[in-house]
Formats: structure tokens, sequence, C-alpha cells
């Protein structure tokens, strides 16, 4: 029996989903960033990546199927979605090379920007005129953070942010994008040994996890302050960030 498929492990990471859930069902984002930054206390980052896929894969299949329009997301996205495909299938070869440490250390530094740009960051406002460079330079660096670290959230939110979108268009479009992106990453995380068969038991708590966790907190989402919880999540993160990129600099003897 390997430590994945023990008991202990298996309920350590349906209740990080249950949470990741939780917090995607009351402010709509945040389960890939959650649950990978949990992950990694509980597994290695490379493990943790390759549990990863399956329940953003299933969840965020679930969040298409509830788009308005399937044909209006591919025309509005489809510069985004091509260029990220491309550069998160390149760039997932060469993320079991990296080692643990480089990509805890990449994870670390993805939380902090996603935290302290929503926390902190600049509204930025996109001119339509500029929007397929835009697509295009944001594509491509939610492929290649994506490929490294399997989560290609960061850039992707600050584009649609830009875009002042509507929130149940955002909710489309990061539905979208965050589904056609698990088909490059498993293909090379699968080419490359990262995603095995060893994750399939944990990935499959964690989908069980992250429904059971998004059903709670859709339910709460009424009953809490939707802006209150998300800067307690918000700190969360930072918390989290600065505690991986500690302890990777601390297997570095950079620390003291």
């Amino acid at each position: 029996m390997t430590l994945l498929s023990e008991p202990v492990t298996l309920w350590m990471i349906a209740g990080v989903y249950v949470l990741a859930g939780f917090i995607k069902g009351i402010i709509g984002i945040g389960l890939p960033t959650t649950a990978l930054a949990l992950l990694t206390i509980i597994v290695t980052p490379l493990e943790a990546m390759a549990i990863n896929i399956l329940p953003m894969m299933i969840t965020n299949l679930y969040q298409f199927y509830r788009a308005d329009s399937y044909r209006q997301l591919l025309h509005d996205y489809w510069r985004f979605a091509s260029v990220m495909v491309v550069f998160l299938l390149i760039a997932s070869f060469f993320a079991a090379g990296l080692g643990n440490d480089i990509i805890r250390m990449l994870i670390a530094i993805s939380v902090l920007i996603f935290a302290l740009n929503n926390l902190f960051g600049l509204q930025w406002r996109l001119n339509p005129q500029y929007d397929s460079r835009w697509q295009v330079l944001m594509g491509a660096l939610s492929g290649i953070l994506g490929g490294l670290t399997s989560i290609w959230g960061v850039p992707m939110t600050i584009y649609l942010v830009m875009k002042q979108l509507k929130p149940k268009q955002f909710v489309d479009a990061t539905g979208f994008l965050i589904l056609l992106g698990c088909f490059p990453l498993a293909a090379g995380y699968l080419q490359t040994g990262i995603l095995k068969q060893e994750a399939l038991l944990p990935a499959s708590a964690g989908v069980a996890g992250a429904f059971a966790g998004f059903y709670f907190g859709a339910r709460a989402r009424h009953k809490i302050s939707p802006s209150l919880f998300h800067k307690l999540v918000l700190v969360m993160f930072l918390v989290m960030g600065l505690k991986m990129g500690y302890d990777t600099l601390l297997a570095y003897n950079l620390m003291v």
C-alpha cells in the first residue's frame, strides 16, 4: 500500500478539497490554488500537482456545463485558449525536471501573487482594441506557469478582471479556460511520469470532497459576507505562500 492510498491520507486529501470547494462555492474561484497549497503539506508538490488535475477537470466541467453560451466563450477566448494550450503542453514537460523544492517555490510565488493582486491589485481596465494582444500575452503566461505548477489562474484571473466582466461571465470564462487547460496538462504529466495510476484514488477523494464543499459553500453564500470571506481567504493564501517559500529556502540552507 502506497502512502497516497492510506485511509488517513485519503481523508486528509478529501478534507483539503472540502475546504477548497467551500471557498469556490462562496466566491467562485480559488479551488486549484487552495487545494495545491494545502496538499503540499500532506504530499510532495509533484504528487499534489498530479492529484489536483482530476478535481480541477471535473469541477470545471460542471461549471462549463452551466455556462450560458459555449459558442460565445469560444468566440471570445479562442486566442487565449489556443496559446495557453500550446504553452501548457510545452511547459508541462519541464515540471518533473525542476524537482519538488523549485516547484514548491514556484507554487508559493503563484499563491502570493494571486493573494496580493486580489487584495491590493490595481484596477486596470483593458482597452478592447488591444484585447487580442492581451489574450496572447496572458495566455502564454498562463500556459508557462500552469505547465510548471498546475495552476494557471493568476494570469488568467488578472486578464479577466481587466475585462471587467459580469460575475456570471467571469465564472463561465474561468470554467472554460481551466477545463480546457486540464487536457494538455494531463498529457504532459502522463508522458513525464508525474501523473501516475497511484494518483487516481486520492484524486477521486478530492473530487468527492470538492463537490461536497462546493455544495455547502453555495448554500452559505447568502449567509456569509462574500467580501469579508474573500479577504480572509486571501490572508490565508498569504500565510500559506510565505510558509511554503520559507520551507523551500530552508531546504537550500538560505534561512537561519
